[in-house]
């Protein structure tokens, strides 16, 4: 009785959403409202979810953008985790959302990941506290210091990570993964790999987990929180957390310190990339130059030149050996560019009165 009641309901909500957005339609405006891209919004509250969360464990997790771009064009609408959106895979629509010229776009993110992250997140922050964190984090990225340490750490990682690749089959996304974390949490944290990493390597997996899902409160659902502090001497800053307890409000004027939970907060969101995005970039680009001879050939040429001038001079690599690659450059570049430029989404609420 209990499921029958619920398929009644979702029915009646099925057909008083197609009523609405039928009147919706109907509505012109006196002829001058601008349409909308076409779409799909799929079912009643879930939308186009589980599709497209069901497409990312698939060997192309971009078939549900192509089915979508072939059907509706490069611009369409849809309904994921819990909201209507415009999906955009035009680069020239997304360089103008990108730029964002007279602050006509707001950034927006689903409802998961801004209840996970919490009001403290830096993806809800505007204004002089902004400005402020990006340039503290960004003078300590931008450091000589940072760079030779983030060399050797990316050099000792990579190292570590081949060593242990001797006869076994190995899934490419998973061992970038580990590098990238391994490296983001000892620049954001100084922890070395051992117990201590793998224990945050868990923990954090399952922060991931609940980030992209349906904003559906359960009654046995928990948030988990982790918070790591480390207090430092008086020399120059070793990682990202030196740097926020450091700071005292000199650069925006306030003279107050960062609080705790927002310090901690922003380091477990700066440690995304390493699980995420990141990854994904890098194996895109292995996938890409495999499916490219000519440019893979051209890369490995250009490295192995760099290998064999730092093994005849016994030298260990440095930052500036990256930024003497301009091919290797060019790639890197080149992926991350095209990755961001793919996820930009634009709310419906403002555009179509069926989402009002």
């Amino acid at each position: 009785m209990k499921w029958e009641f619920i398929c009644i309901l979702m029915l009646l909500g099925w057909f008083v959403y197609t009523r609405i957005r039928k009147t919706g339609k109907d509505d012109t405006d006196d002829g001058r409202r601008l349409q909308p891209p076409r779409g799909n919004s799929g079912w009643p509250l879930i939308g186009e979810t589980v599709e497209f969360i069901a497409s990312g464990y698939t060997s192309r997790p971009v078939t549900f953008m192509e089915k979508r771009k072939s059907l509706y064009g490069k611009v369409f609408k849809t309904h994921i985790l819990g909201r209507p959106i415009f999906v955009s895979t035009d680069p020239d629509v997304n360089k103008v959302v990108l730029q964002n010229q007279g602050n006509v776009f707001v950034p927006s993110y689903p409802k998961s990941v801004i209840e996970l992250l919490g009001e403290s997140s830096i993806l809800q922050m505007n204004g002089g506290l902004q400005k402020r964190l990006h340039a503290i984090i960004g003078g300590f990225l931008r450091s000589p210091q940072f760079k030779a340490r983030i060399t050797k750490d990316i050099e000792n990682s990579v190292k570590l990570t081949f060593s242990s690749w001797m006869d076994r089959k190995i899934c490419l996304q998973d061992e970038t993964k580990k590098i990238t974390f391994e490296v983001l949490v000892r620049v954001l944290m100084s922890v070395e790999p051992g117990e201590e990493m793998e224990f945050l390597k868990k923990e954090f997996t399952e922060v991931i987990k609940g980030l992209i899902c349906l904003p559906i409160k359960l009654p046995d659902d928990r948030k988990r929180a982790m918070e790591k502090n480390e207090t430092k001497g008086p020399d120059s800053p070793n990682d990202a957390i030196d740097v926020l307890l450091r700071d005292t409000g000199e650069s925006d004027g306030t003279q107050q310190r960062l609080p705790l939970d927002f310090i901690s907060g922003n380091i477990i969101e700066m440690m995304i990339p390493g699980e995420d995005s990141v990854p994904m970039i890098m194996t895109l680009a292995i996938k890409f130059l495999s499916d490219n001879p000519t440019a893979l050939a051209r890369l490995v040429e250009e490295n192995d030149e760099l290998k064999k001038q730092k093994d005849e001079l016994c030298e260990e690599y440095s930052w500036t050996d990256y930024v003497s690659l301009p091919f290797t450059q060019g790639v890197s570049f080149i992926h991350f560019g095209e990755s961001v430029l793919k996820s930009v989404t634009i709310s419906l609420k403002e555009t179509d009165p069926m989402f009002r």
